[in-house]
């Protein structure tokens, strides 16, 4: 009996490898920059930490590099990922002043563009504008709360990893969830970064932004004026980021561990919230 329960249990800890793969890569791989980049002082390296796990991540899940719209599917991940490092790195060179707000309009205009299908005339574009502009608007915002001032991967990881908390209430597929999951903890492998600009996290938070919007547009009700569970779980980062610093106020006894306290009551309560607008939302 005993190699039978040796090999049970190890077809049971593949399949949760398996269904983990995505985060575990990512988190392995900012990890290895973020700890290179801290250890030879190399800043671009810390930069690249987070947008190269999520990378490495998207990849082990899609098995898709590059692949450019139409149709706009979960296999563009990949290649918005390896952009949005691009951008990020470029903004880091360029400076906190002119590099932060470049890379926010680009990264806007590019999140935009791309999941509004990448449209190259003008019947396309016409069709499709209200979509762009949503997301870019939406991605420029995001950014600016998160990725601007002083580097909070802290808050970064909460946004992650409270959408995939909650997309996984909602009870979307697997795919969705493991999707959203790879920025929130490639955003973790940065707190062990050295001290860089707000805008170096850039890469992180368009692709949380971009992985949120495709699951508004894929499954949601706001592309037909509606609001659903799954709209409501895509914008529970946001709640979770305005609830921080009030619960970081009532859990000061934890001293330094105080923010990481306030982000898990914070993410708990938005995702509470997600699963009481199932109940009276549905799907």
């Amino acid at each position: 009996m005993m190699p039978v329960h040796i090999t049970w249990t190890g077809v049971g800890l593949f399949h949760q490898w398996h269904a983990f793969r995505g985060a575990l890569i990512g988190i392995a791989t900012g990890l290895v920059l973020a700890l290179l980049g801290r250890m030879l002082r190399i800043q671009l390296l810390a930069v690249a930490a987070g947008g190269a796990g999520v990378i490495a991540g998207w990849y082990a899940i899609t098995g898709a590099l590059w692949v450019m719209p139409p149709p706009v599917t979960v296999d563009v991940l990949t290649g918005i990922a390896a952009v949005a490092l691009i951008i990020g790195l470029v903004a880091v060179r360029l400076g906190p002043g002119a590099g932060a707000m470049a890379g926010l309009l680009v990264a806007g205009v590019l999140a935009g563009w791309w999941l509004a299908g990448a449209p190259r005339h003008l019947a396309a574009m016409h069709a499709t504008w209200p979509i762009a502009v949503g997301v870019g608007v939406a991605t420029i915002l995001f950014i600016r709360a998160v990725a601007t001032g002083e580097s909070q991967p802290l808050r970064l990881a909460l946004s992650g990893l409270t959408m995939a908390a909650s997309l996984h209430v909602v009870g979307v597929s697997p795919e969705w969830v493991q999707l959203a999951l790879v920025p929130g903890v490639a955003a973790l492998a940065l707190l062990v970064s050295p001290p860089m600009p707000g805008i170096g996290v850039l890469p992180v938070a368009l692709d949380i932004v971009a992985v949120g919007s495709m699951a508004a547009l894929t499954l949601g009700r706001l592309p037909r004026l509606g609001f659903g569970a799954v709209d409501l779980a895509v914008l529970s980062p946001l709640l979770a980021l305005w609830l921080a610093p009030h619960t970081a106020a009532r859990v000061r006894f934890g001293g330094r561990a105080a923010p990481l306290i306030a982000s898990a009551v914070a993410g708990a309560i938005a995702v509470g919230v997600v699963w009481g607008g199932r109940r009276l939302l549905g799907r």
